[in-house]
């Protein structure tokens, strides 16, 4: 474990065993020269995934409100690094993820980075349409000051994380657009298109493209125009 952590990066879990171990090995395995610690929050699996957390981590927390942003908020609160950096339980990242996101709030230009949420098990048609279309959105959108934000792939400074009050665990989706929203009247955010981070197909699968689409779509408009997010998702593991 290390004593002084640099940068904290926290991975919310729900029965996440079929995923966990290939995300926590690749956050594992990250070449940066900064001292960084691991932290899951868990939300009281009933599979392996604690098993396997307790391999890799070197914090576990537990959350009995199972929302993914009361997840994130828990695994913030002990987080003892200067950056906060949000990842997922089903995430594959490169070993210079971690350096390429952080770089910019450690250097102080920016209080908070994003970057891209890629598929780690796509088809050829999706990798097209996820580097092709999402990637340059997500940079034109970030050039407009409308970001679309993935907190599987988002870090904050931390002292502005805390000013902001961190995640809002009551929200059930939404919760990073919500965050970033805050964390603009703190600092600058960028968006970084080469910070990848390659996710499962899983909801797409589960759920299709156009409902996945249309979710995500009607939820980030919903947000922006309305304040509101939508206050159902399904699990799918």
């Amino acid at each position: 474990m290390c004593s002084s952590p640099v940068i904290s990066i926290v991975v919310p879990t729900l029965n996440e065993e079929d995923y966990l171990e290939e995300a926590l090995t690749s956050l594992r395995n990250q070449f940066t020269p900064k001292d960084y610690e691991l932290i899951v929050s868990d939300g009281y699996s009933t599979d392996r995934t604690v098993e396997i957390a307790k391999k890799y981590a070197d914090k576990v927390v537990f959350e009995k409100k199972r929302t993914i942003s009361a997840g994130r908020q828990a695994g913030a609160k002990v987080a003892e690094g200067k950056v906060i950096v949000s990842a997922g339980a089903d995430v594959y990242v490169d070993s210079h993820w971690l350096d390429t996101l952080t770089r910019p709030i450690l250097d102080k230009t920016h209080a908070a980075t994003l970057g891209p949420v890629l598929p780690k098990d796509g088809n050829h048609l999706e990798n097209i349409f996820s580097h092709g279309l999402l990637k340059p959105l997500g940079s034109a959108l970030s050039r407009l000051d409308a970001h679309f934000v993935a907190a599987d792939n988002m870090a904050i400074d931390a002292e502005v994380f805390h000013k902001t009050g961190g995640f809002n665990p009551d929200l059930v989706t939404g919760e990073d657009t919500d965050l970033i929203r805050r964390v603009k009247n703190h600092g600058r955010v960028i968006y970084l298109p080469d910070a990848h981070s390659y996710v499962s197909m899983r909801r797409v699968r589960e759920w299709g493209y156009w409902k996945y689409l249309s979710f995500h779509t009607t939820n980030f408009f919903k947000y922006h125009i309305k304040g509101e997010a939508h206050k159902e998702y399904e699990p799918v593991r």
